[in-house]
């Protein structure tokens, strides 16, 4: 073999490959490493790494062989112009270290940006001239239907769930959300090859496959019970059947257009059969139709974006409208136009669940005109390509509009991006225009000319890669270490069990975690490593059996690792308040008094702001600044119950119980609340009634649980009730036979006298 045959199969692998990394999960089997957030940063390092491996063969066998240079068409350049314009708003944006590198939780940012776009180039460079567009396209099919059979066993039993999805299919992805829209890019695509299959020799075969894949993605997105997704299908599929029916003309097309017929009154009738149905049982006890049926204005997640999430964003690109605020920085905005409506919601929004308008975000009005060209001249192609099929466009057409729906309701993930650039690829593909045989980039490099530039690109290729991956794969695995407060020991006899973790070790990896890792390093990670470890430190905090020494080191390094990352971030309230909260727990309140105050600059009316000042200001003693702060929470939005019942405490250490209770039975008809904030005040203010009555309740449910009747033992014998106190510990006894013996010693202190309240 050539030299260029290696490169052209090493790029052809490295593209192919990348169909498989939805099943690629960072938990430290099959050769992966262990890394903070496995779902996610697993399949962008891999995508990175083939990406880059790609490129470096790419451009090699494009510098030798002419015939692999990309080509220009429309597509091509609104990429172009798109990738180029956001690297301008990254260098303005207000966090500019951010906006390039991203996080863990995400792996976007334009690093993420500049390898999509790496990734467009070399698809629809490679596979055309390689004729490989209908093998990709079948391997994806492939993939995506082993992810729907993968979703049914889930939906059985058979293989589990992660924790962050529920109930909902999730797959390999860790976010059914994420998975519903990854199949239903693959359902479409599946249509489009299914409409390819006319005059192909094995056309019944191929049918019945591509049907059975389609009923695998199809059954897979509705247990995903993703909303966007499921109506996203229904929209594309009525497009597609609308275009077959008013455009595929000719005798050949008379039996698609009568399928098309029956798919659109099949899509109307069925929606309006689950409208008419939706509080039957069978709609409620199906979980993916009760989500669908539950879609309404007044819903808490239409809620959201429509009356805040949305208005927000546009808010936000109404101030600055031509750069944007850069990739990764929609929690500023939302944070300076939170709304306390808002309340019920996750605490911390980094994206407007709008694609369109993320980039709206991200890079102003340019960004959102350029982005939304994408799809429309992705659909001029399909429409006015000679080389597709009425059926094809269908599909296609059906494809763009289905995820363009989807993509109005949530935002994208590494995967559904990189298909989306890839059907663009495809799309400039058949739109391209050839070099004429006279240019002189028609012409192939000299082998001399090329012995001196080959080594130089694969230096500059081989150092970016190292240099954006290693460092962050390095830090992601040894943050999952530095967060485990166990590690593997042994037992008496020899077994390996988990033991607790010298908290010594913590704080070395942590620390380790913060420098380079690896040369030459890079910030990946580092926002999520200094929130893990003021997390963790803040656990510290209350352990007795901690060495003073340990916990002052520990809390020292978390604190000077936070303030060196608000100096780079300032502006952030979100880290302010999670310094602020560090402090308070280590008593220094006149500090993270001043954090909070900084953090309420940012985001003047967020609840979560306000009742850790007021919490703060409690525990500082200053009992009518908590009053305040409090009051301000509880009067932004009344319905919020724990504003409600953090201002009853406020109110309690006031001495002013008669309008806490006032304000207790005004939402619960009772002062007896389920709370543990209100606990603490009833027992500080002696009020053991009460408390005795928070803890009955809790048994009520779990009557079995020790440490509830722990609790309500406590609360009687600060009460001054010896009897109840001994007979619950006597339960107890019953309860947890290993713990007779030390019931029954505090039973003889408390009748001795010797253990006093």
């Amino acid at each position: 073999m050539k030299y260029t045959d290696y490169l052209r199969w090493g790029a052809i692998v490295a593209v192919f490959a990348a169909l498989f990394i939805p099943f690629i999960i960072a938990t430290g089997g099959w050769g992966m490493p262990n890394l903070f957030f496995p779902y996610i940063t697993g399949k962008n390092f891999i995508f990175r790494i083939l990406v880059e491996v790609g490129l470096l063969c790419y451009v090699l066998l494009a510098l030798a062989v002419p015939k692999y240079r990309p080509r220009a068409s429309l597509l091509m350049w609104a990429a172009l112009a798109f990738v180029a314009w956001m690297a301008v708003a990254t260098i303005l944006s207000v966090d500019p270290i951010k906006s390039f590198w991203s996080n863990f939780e995400r792996m976007e940012g334009y690093l993420g940006l500049i390898h999509l776009f790496v990734w467009f180039v070399i698809v629809g460079a490679l596979l055309s001239a390689e004729n490989l567009w209908e093998r990709f396209f079948n391997v994806s099919i492939s993939v995506g239907a082993v992810q729907g059979v993968w979703a049914l066993f889930q939906f059985l039993g058979w293989l589990s769930i992660s924790s962050q999805s529920g109930a909902r299919a999730d797959t390999t992805f860790g976010n059914a959300t994420y998975t519903a829209v990854y199949l239903l890019i693959n359902l479409f695509l599946t249509l489009f090859m299914l409409a390819r299959t006319k005059d192909k020799h094995n056309a019944t075969t191929l049918q019945v496959l591509y049907v059975a894949a389609i009923a695998l993605q199809a059954v897979g997105i509705l247990l995903t019970e993703t909303r966007g997704a499921i109506l996203g299908l229904a929209v594309g599929l009525v497009v597609a059947a609308a275009y077959l029916i008013f455009f595929a003309r000719g005798k050949e097309y008379r039996t698609l257009r009568t399928w098309a017929i029956g798919a659109v009154v099949a899509v109307l009738v069925a929606g309006g059969a689950l409208y008419a149905a939706r509080d039957t049982s069978f709609v409620n006890n199906t979980p993916a139709l009760r989500r669908v049926a539950s879609i309404s204005l007044s819903e808490t997640t239409v809620v959201s974006r429509l009356n805040y999430i949305w208005p927000m964003a546009l808010k936000g690109a109404a101030e600055r409208p031509v750069f944007g605020w850069g990739q990764e920085n929609f929690n500023f905005v939302f944070n300076k136009y939170y709304e306390p409506g808002m309340y019920n919601q996750e605490a911390w929004f980094d994206r407007a669940h709008n694609q369109f308008l993320d980039w709206l975000i991200a890079g102003g009005v340019p960004a959102f005109v350029l982005y939304l060209s994408l799809y429309l001249l992705a659909a001029w192609v399909v429409l006015r390509s000679p080389k597709f099929s009425a059926g094809e466009r269908a599909a296609l057409l059906g494809l763009l509009v289905a995820y363009a729906f989807n993509n109005v309701f949530v935002f994208d993930n590494l995967v559904s991006a990189m298909y989306f650039f890839a059907i663009l690829g495809f799309l400039h593909s058949v739109s391209r225009r050839e070099l004429p045989g006279s240019v002189a980039l028609s012409k192939p490099m000299g082998e001399q000319t090329l012995a001196i530039v080959a080594p130089i690109a694969a230096g500059v290729i081989l150092l970016g890669a190292w240099s954006a991956n290693a460092p962050g794969i390095a830090r992601a695995n040894l943050l999952v270490s530095a967060i485990q407060t166990q590690e593997a020991g042994r037992d008496s006899s020899g077994l390996t069990v988990g033991v607790p973790k010298d908290p010594k070790k913590n704080l070395a990896e942590f620390e380790r975690a913060f420098g380079p890792v690896v040369w030459p390093g890079n910030p990946l990670g580092v926002q999520e490593t200094t929130e893990q470890f003021l997390q963790y430190t803040s656990s510290l905090a209350a352990q007795t059996n901690v060495d003073p020494q340990v916990k002052s080191d520990t809390f020292v390094a978390a604190k000077t690792a936070m303030d060196k990352l608000i100096a780079g971030r300032a502006g952030d309230a979100r880290l302010e308040l999670f310094n602020a909260t560090l402090l308070g727990q280590f008593g220094q309140t006149q500090e993270a008094v001043s954090h909070l105050q900084k953090a309420l600059q940012y985001s003047p009316q967020k609840q979560q702001i306000l009742i850790q000042l007021g919490l703060t200001l409690l525990q500082a003693g200053d009992t009518q600044g908590a009053l305040a702060a409090l009051k301000k929470t509880f009067d932004s939005e009344p319905r919020y119950d724990a504003a409600r019942n953090y201002y009853a405490v406020a109110l309690y250490a006031a001495g002013q119980s008669a309008q806490a209770d006032a304000l207790l039975t005004e939402r619960y008809g009772t002062t007896v609340v389920d709370d543990n904030q209100l606990l603490q005040a009833y027992m500080g203010l002696k009020l053991y009634d009460r408390a005795v009555a928070v803890w009955k309740k809790r048994i009520e449910a779990n009557p079995d649980d020790v440490q509830l009747n722990l609790g309500l033992a406590s609360v009687y014998f600060a009460a001054g009730n010896k009897a109840d106190t001994i007979a619950i510990l006597q339960k107890i006894a019953r309860l947890q036979p290993s713990a007779a013996l030390e019931m029954q010693n505090l039973i003889k202190q408390i009748q001795d006298g010797t253990l006093k309240p």
